[in-house]
């Protein structure tokens, strides 16, 4: 399901720079092995190399924007990071939908397989491109991932051996489980929305891919779990599931913020901290 060839090329475009006082922010794209350009932000110091790298994947809520501040503030101890769009936020929806067409929109995207499977291959072929950079030191690469993006990234750590350490944000173990038993309204509503038969196709084609069945295999990668009491999407057995799943090195910690860490500097300052620490910058 995740198979590409390395060798494709990225076709990789700079569209803009903005230099800014330590580092620059790139607005860029490269090609994607399932058709179509990937965009993303590529933040960049300004002084010398080589670097360590961060992939940063948004949150479903969010978009490759998400994290830019927290790139910016890497970008000044001397770290690069690369910030993707997930495949369901590069295109627009008409603006003459109704709700109701706008909504069929939105359940049909979150039903889609393929742009699971595409999440997973576009994040490896921005390693790949992290590669192909002169001044980035490719032992030293790390991937930080919230909702939406820890739950496609602990796939991606049970078979990205480039990648040397995961922070996961209040991701789902089994995202199928969910579908099937939360009472969160939009799962109600995917529920409703769909025949039993389609959404039994969906559930069926789904859970093959559930983060569960990768995150075991993610050694020797450190992992680091960041989960928030109370979670409105993310609930306490589906936390506790990843965590017990993963293979060690792992670490855990318990916020009480919302489900995006709203104002939540905590969990910044220790995914941070942990970052810098694994990425060999203790000295800063």
């Amino acid at each position: 399901m995740f198979t590409y060839d390395r060798s494709l090329p990225l076709d990789f475009e700079e569209s803009s720079c903005i230099e800014k006082e330590g580092y620059m922010i790139k607005d860029v794209s490269y090609l994607s092995p399932y058709g179509g350009k990937v965009p993303a932000y590529l933040v960049v110091p300004t002084s010398d190399g080589p670097f360590p790298a961060v992939v940063f994947m948004h949150p479903g809520q969010g978009n490759r924007a998400s994290f830019l501040p927290e790139a910016e503030a890497l970008a000044l101890k001397g770290v690069v990071s690369l910030l993707i769009a997930a495949p369901a936020t590069r295109n627009h929806p008409p603006k003459d939908l109704t709700e109701e067409q706008l909504l069929n929109l939105v359940i049909e995207t979150v039903t889609s397989i393929p742009q699971y499977t595409q999440t997973v291959v576009d994040i490896q072929r921005g390693i790949d491109l992290l590669y192909r950079f002169e001044n980035i030191d490719v032992n030293r690469l790390a991937y930080i991932g919230h909702s939406f993006g820890a739950t496609w990234g602990g796939v991606l750590a049970g078979m990205e051996e480039r990648i040397k350490s995961y922070v996961l944000m209040a991701g789902f173990a089994s995202v199928s489980e969910w579908h099937k038993t939360s009472e969160h309204p939009f799962a109600v509503l995917i529920r409703t929305k769909l025949t039993n038969e389609k959404f039994n196709e969906f559930i069926s084609e789904l859970e093959p891919l559930d983060a569960v069945h990768y995150i075991k295999k993610a050694t020797p990668a450190s992992l680091l779990f960041q989960f928030v009491h109370d979670d409105e999407f993310v609930p306490s057995n589906q936390a506790e599931t990843f965590y017990s799943a993963a293979s060690t090195p792992k670490e855990i910690s318990w916020y009480e913020t919302d489900h995006l860490f709203t104002n939540c500097d905590a969990a910044y300052q220790d995914r941070t901290q942990w970052i810098i620490k694994q990425l060999g910058l203790t000295h800063l």
